[in-house]
């Protein structure tokens, strides 16, 4: 780990932290790397980041490097348990320079930063060392500076994500109301089908059928014409008929 740390090791971290923040890895990918590059940088054992749920109005853990980094779990504040919770609350960064003095296992220096991004609580993030007085002014400055840039990166992902769905679903209306545009042409093209039926079965068959009913009445009297021009006439009533059929079937088309 790198021991001393300075203003340029600083300028570079956040520079590398803003080309990985507009990076096409994913979210949680960033959030791993982001804190690896901060604990190579700063020294620290760990680092861990807290998102905050909005709906639930608590903090969720992220991404951790190292072990979870967080201090007095049994202290309950309104976003949740722990150090944490409390900078979320008050929205202000804490560094702890010597803690847990009796407990040799744990963090002896701890600084918490909350992700404010637009005057919007998005997140906190957390460094440990288990050396007392380990972190320095300097430090708590650079973790509020990679805290900041955290929060950009979250809250426009968080844009993304939204926009993204909200194309989703303008993209499947879309398609319902394209879908049913079609429906309805069609509809439309079988009533006029329909309408169009029906006007020439009637226009047809009314005068098929007095044309048809004069030739069997001719037939019928069967006076004034020889066996050559009856032949004809029912060969003409024949067809007749077989129209009457054809046009008959207009009848079963359904608007």
């Amino acid at each position: 780990m790198t021991l001393n740390f300075d203003d340029i090791e600083s300028v570079r971290v956040l520079y590398d932290i803003c080309c990985l923040t507009m990076s096409g890895e994913k979210i949680e990918d960033k959030f791993v790397d982001a804190l690896e590059m901060v604990q190579n940088s700063v020294g620290c054992h760990s680092a861990s980041l807290f998102i905050y749920n909005e709906q639930e109005e608590k903090l969720a853990e992220a991404a951790t490097v190292g072990t979870k980094v967080e201090l007095i779990d049994t202290a309950e504040f309104k976003m949740g348990m722990g150090i944490s919770a409390g900078c979320a609350k008050q929205r202000d960064s804490i560094m702890l320079p010597d803690v847990l003095k009796n407990n040799q296992d744990g963090f002896r220096s701890f600084i918490s930063s909350p992700l404010i991004s637009e005057n919007k609580l998005i997140g906190v993030i957390n460094i440990g060392h288990k050396h007392p007085n380990y972190f320095t002014e300097n430090h708590l400055k650079f973790i509020e500076l990679i805290a900041g840039q955290l929060a950009n990166t979250i809250q426009r992902s968080g844009f993304e994500k939204e926009l993204i769905e909200k194309n989703n679903a303008l993209e499947i209306a879309y398609k319902e109301i394209k879908k049913q545009h079609e429906h309805i042409v069609e509809m439309e093209k079988n009533q006029v089908f329909a309408q169009t039926a029906a006007t020439l079965y009637h226009e047809i068959n009314n005068h098929l059928t007095s044309v048809i009913g004069n030739i069997e009445l001719i037939l019928m009297r069967k006076t004034g014409f020889d066996e050559a021009v009856e032949k004809k006439l029912r060969v003409v009533l024949s067809g007749g008929e077989r129209i009457k059929n054809i046009v008959g079937k207009f009848q079963n088309i359904k608007k």
